[in-house]
């Protein structure tokens, strides 16, 4: 008997150990991806959320709090003053940008372990740091200084206080997502909507809505902080959100019922996209054998814990989508990503079979596998994809590199060159390296050069179509998929 218990002694021993020195291992890994990365420029709407926001305080000694309507999106400027006094402090630097998500994203692995050790167990747990870490969409918004990194890690936090029952960490992680955007305010109801599930123990209506109250008040700060924000915000511009003169006006367009259901259809593309068809297909059906056992799954607190919140997320946060017009980024969808990845490896691990290890041993390596190849989805030219969703678009920036000096060694004038976002406008939004001069908004009616690479969306079919056969192609760049080119007007 003491020899058996001594030996469960070790073996708790060494998975502790096996699970430390993988954490540490993930650790270090990011620490050096940031180190690789730090000198990439910004890249689409990071350029807009990050550089053109930290810009104006930077340049302006932080005289204003709210920003000109020209970069205004609507959302809370926490995130452009916390890169400009990072700039302030340790210089105008991409490395001090990249390096400011830095902690963010150490913290969502810390408590992203956490959440693994209380769903899956000690052993298991590291599958979700791993499952994380090759999402598409979640590595590439951590490397491309995103405000959506900062939500993410918020986000994490705030599930973990919810489970370990923390209610001042809950307040922390709220306050953080309504600092974010408008969004992160979204998401707050998310987790209000768990809080209020973790802890219900009513059996009468005078008792639930005491219960909903209640729970409601770890977030009143962020409540207050939110709404404070937007009266400001509309008292000083007279908007919240958008305006119709404003630069994101059509993405804010409501959709017809077509619309409406092409927008429900590009929701389940961005659902299954980048690799996460891996993802969707096993949780499917492993939830469709869960519900076909006696055993009634929904007994289960965990099960039930889970359900909360991929439905929460799901119902909260997809509304947007569905109803405006351009509302479709894949970085929308991180907290929707996260709750499928979590369930998922929630129900493998709890999947009853007699097969059951082999099943195991089986779907992990293709789940895994499976999403991390979505980091290598690259689609024809003329169809649009997320490149701010996937670490495909990593070879851009060498590419762009070494276009940039060839059109320098060319003596062409950037300013007389066309190209569509993410390029147009001042280089020093993208490279910080105090250069205004930059490419101008394509016309191919009245524009000799044009700047054309696939990780542009704005190209029209026919445009794409006409620069590759009316034009000549005086500079062609390609690596893994990604190219560049510079066309001349025959």
């Amino acid at each position: 008997m003491l020899t058996k218990h001594l030996i469960n002694l070790l073996k708790d021993i060494k998975s502790y150990f096996n699970s430390s020195f993988l954490l540490v291992f993930c650790y270090l890994f990011t620490f050096l991806v940031f180190w690789l990365i730090k000198d990439y420029p910004f890249f689409w709407d990071t350029i807009q959320l990050g550089s053109k926001h930290a810009h104006f305080y930077y340049e302006n000694d932080f005289r204003s709090f709210l920003l000109p309507q020209n970069i205004d999106s609507g959302h809370p400027p926490f995130f452009g003053l916390y890169l400009a006094l990072l700039w302030k402090l340790f210089g105008q630097t991409l490395a001090v940008s990249h390096f400011a998500i830095l902690p963010f994203t150490l913290l969502s692995i810390y408590v992203v372990n956490k959440i693994g050790d209380y769903f899956l167990g000690k052993k298991k747990g590291i599958w979700l740091i791993l499952l994380i870490l090759v999402d598409p969409t979640f590595a590439a918004q951590n490397i491309l200084v995103s405000p959506d990194a900062i939500l993410m890690s918020c986000f994490l936090l705030g599930i973990l206080a919810i489970i370990k029952r923390r209610d001042w960490l809950l307040v922390l992680a709220a306050l953080g997502l309504a600092m974010v955007s408008m969004r992160g305010m979204m998401v707050v109801l998310v987790l209000y909507v768990l809080k209020v599930y973790e802890s219900w123990q009513v059996s009468d209506i005078f008792g639930g809505v005491r219960h909903l109250f209640k729970n409601g008040l770890v977030f009143i700060p962020s409540g207050l902080l939110a709404l404070a924000f937007l009266g400001y915000h509309y008292y000083a511009t007279g908007w919240i959100g958008y305006h119709e003169n404003s630069p994101w006006a059509t993405s804010f367009e409501r959709v017809d019922f077509k619309g409406f259901l092409k927008n429900i259809g590009i929701l389940g593309w961005r659902l299954v996209d980048f690799g996460r068809v891996f993802v969707m297909l096993p949780l499917i059906v492993l939830l469709s054998l869960k519900f076909t056992r006696k055993i009634n799954p929904l007994r289960n607190q965990k099960f039930t814990f889970l359900a909360v919140l991929l439905i929460s997320s799901v119902i909260l946060l997809t509304p947007s989508l569905l109803i405006h017009k351009y509302l479709t980024a894949h970085r929308y969808l991180l907290p929707v990503f996260f709750a499928c990845s979590l369930f998922l490896l929630y129900l493998v691990f709890n999947h009853q079979t007699q097969g059951n290890k082999s099943i195991k041993n089986i779907l992990l390596p293709i789940i895994f596998f499976g999403l991390f190849s979505g980091n290598f989805w690259i689609y024809p030219p003329k169809i649009a994809q997320g490149w701010d969703a996937t670490l495909s678009h990593l070879p851009y920036y060498d590419l762009r590199a070494e276009m940039m000096d060839h059109i320098k060694e060319e003596q062409l004038d950037f300013q007389k060159i066309g190209s569509v976002f993410p390029e147009v406008g001042a280089r020093k939004f993208r490279e910080l390296n105090g250069i205004e001069e930059g490419f101008s908004q394509a016309d191919l009616n009245n524009q000799d050069h044009i700047f054309y690479s696939n990780v542009m969306n704005d190209f029209s079919d026919e445009e794409v179509e006409e620069l590759m056969t009316e034009w000549k192609v005086i500079k062609r760049l390609e690596k893994r998929g990604v190219f560049v080119v510079l066309c001349e007007k025959k």
